[in-house]
């Protein structure tokens, strides 16, 4: 067993890029003349036994690719993946196929983690026999009953499909067949989405409580930054591929260095990619929003307030210059911005 104070999960350097076929990346990508779109883009990060860490950012930014390449659903491009002491890029699927078990993903859609024809006790008792093929009948049902009770649903419920549940009860489900497997290390790829905020408050509760009862790792992934800051002990703010800001989720949440991660905490991010900005806020102290041409710089740079006000400095766009994480605050808080915010300040 490594050492208690050795991260679970430890990601290097990590690099996956696809080939170009349009978009927000393909500028980028022309500029560059290789012809492929950095998803994820040079990313580092650990993991701790008991620890949440949030992965936060715009749709589109990188996340669930991240997420993925960790599960080895798909190929890196470049970089390492460690779990447990144990290089896991270079493992072949069968080699990989007795930590997969440990490895579990809540994935993001309710309707497409579920098979529509099967009823949720034959959902269930597949994914523990897949861990235990050898368990007898009643320790097998023995089992159903404690994941329906480890995420608090009736015994009723498993005589039923997935279409028979409501939203909540289905998110439960695709985290209790996680939970068949005994995992140490959940990736949940915004578990809360398409819920009502009641019940996402539910299944914030719950994902905490299994933490605290299980001794469970959670890799959450959101676009939602308050939410985030609610269940992670750390946040990594990702912006187009990159981590550009890096710390406890406290202070990232509210003593943001990075412009961007100002702006995802003020909620105004997804509001200006789909109305191009945002009425509470002078289009002029926010920049050009183009999102076709992502610099080679700062990716953030058209985009970022502080940029603009500084007259457009040219090391932001500066190939050459690329700014990279950067203690702030201590050590433990990084950020990667030629001009971060001052402490305790937003971008206003």
């Amino acid at each position: 067993m490594e050492p208690m104070d050795s991260p679970l999960l430890e990601v290097r350097n990590l690099s996956k890029h696809f080939s170009q076929r349009g978009g927000l990346f393909a500028a980028l990508a022309r500029e560059r003349g290789t012809g492929v779109i950095p998803a994820v883009d040079d990313v580092s990060f650990d993991l701790h036994a008991n620890e949440t860490l949030g992965l936060v950012g715009e749709s589109g930014c990188g996340k669930t690719t991240t997420g993925k390449a960790i599960l080895k659903l798909m190929p890196v491009t470049a970089g390492r993946i460690r779990y447990a002491g144990r290089d896991i890029t270079v493992l072949s699927q069968e080699e990989f196929r007795p930590l997969r078990r440990e490895i579990q993903m809540i994935f993001q859609d309710l309707d497409a983690a579920l098979n529509p024809k099967m009823r949720i006790e034959s959902v269930l008792r597949e994914a523990v026999l897949l861990c235990e093929p050898t368990l007898a009948s009643g320790a097998l049902q023995a089992r159903i009953y404690e994941l329906l009770e480890l995420v608090n649903l009736k015994k009723n419920k498993l005589s039923s499909f997935p279409s028979e549940l409501s939203g909540g009860e289905k998110r439960r489900i695709g985290i209790a067949r996680a939970l068949a497997m005994r995992p140490r290390l959940i990736v949940a790829d915004e578990p809360t989405s398409a819920l009502d905020v009641s019940i996402q408050a539910q299944v914030i509760n719950l994902l905490r409580d299994l933490q605290s009862q299980l001794g469970l790792s959670y890799l959450f992934i959101s676009h939602d930054l308050q939410l985030v800051e609610l269940v992670s002990h750390r946040v990594a703010v990702m912006y187009l591929g990159r981590i550009v800001e890096m710390g406890p989720a406290e202070r990232v949440a509210h003593a943001p260095r990075h412009p961007y991660t100002a702006v995802l905490w003020s909620s105004l991010v997804e509001k200006m990619s789909r109305e191009g900005a945002a009425s509470s806020v002078a289009p002029s102290a926010w920049g050009v929003f183009d999102f076709e041409r992502p610099t080679e710089g700062c990716r953030f740079a058209p985009r970022c307030p502080v940029y603009a006000a500084r007259g457009r400095p040219a090391q932001c766009t500066d190939a050459s210059q690329a700014p990279r994480l950067a203690a702030a605050d201590g050590g433990a808080h990084v950020v990667a911005c030629h001009f971060p915010l001052p402490a305790q300040a937003g971008p206003g």
